[in-house]
């Protein structure tokens, strides 16, 4: 089974259930149903593809790092096998925000791996000019990035780097992230990604299947 912490708000067709995973700090999260998520195809693609494979998500939209880690046993399962983890974003608003992510993302993943998990971390995609410099925006996303990329480089996991993927595709077609990140009938808040951008990230992550993971435990 692979289980994912990322919750996939900003696509089309996405909502939030009825299913609690866990109450923390008076705040109530729920299950997230994101079809046009990058999650979402990826566990289309799985399906399709791999019928020994199964795919949870457990993503808490608006959860901050010391949130996932305190309940990390209601998010993942002695069943799974892969587990993805993208987190941080909201740690940007804490006065001391980036020192708690680099501690808690680095207990989760401790946390995994003594548990006999394969863990993935992935990096998020860049947000507009406007969303980050929001008047809560202590940190910034490429702080965010620079921290993740050093947890998966020290502990020696997987990274599916989308925040890089994304700017050398901005890069290459010379365009910004305004160009790409908006679209119908998606959030359009200038962080959470629309559904183009969503196919992008998941491209990226079955190349990264095929070449390293090859997908044997579950095919």
């Amino acid at each position: 089974m692979m289980y994912i912490l990322t919750a996939g708000a900003g696509s089309s067709m996405s909502y939030k259930t009825k299913d609690l995973i866990f109450e923390g700090d008076g705040t109530k999260f729920f299950r997230r149903v994101a079809p046009n998520s990058w999650w979402g195809l990826l566990e289309q693609y799985l399906r399709d593809n791999y019928i020994n494979c199964s795919v949870e998500n457990k993503g808490c939209g608006g959860a901050f790092s010391y949130q996932i880690n305190k309940y990390l046993d209601a998010l993942i399962s002695i069943d799974d096998n892969l587990v993805f983890v993208l987190m941080g974003l909201n740690d940007r608003k804490r006065i001391n925000g980036m020192k708690e992510l680099k501690s808690n993302c680095e207990h989760v993943v401790d946390e995994l791996i003594n548990n006999g998990k394969m863990v993935c971390l992935l990096t998020p995609t860049p947000s507009v000019h406007s969303n980050e410099y929001y008047t809560n925006r202590i940190y910034h996303t490429d702080e965010v990035v620079g921290i993740l990329r050093c947890i998966a480089d020290s502990r020696k996991i997987l990274l599916i780097d989308n925040y890089k993927y994304i700017m050398e595709y901005l890069a290459k077609e010379k365009l910004i992230i305004d160009d790409i990140i908006y679209g119908e009938d998606c959030t359009n808040d200038g962080l959470h990604p629309a559904d183009f951008r969503s196919t992008i990230s998941v491209q990226v992550t079955y190349r990264i299947f095929r070449v390293q993971l090859q997908l044997t435990p579950w095919q």
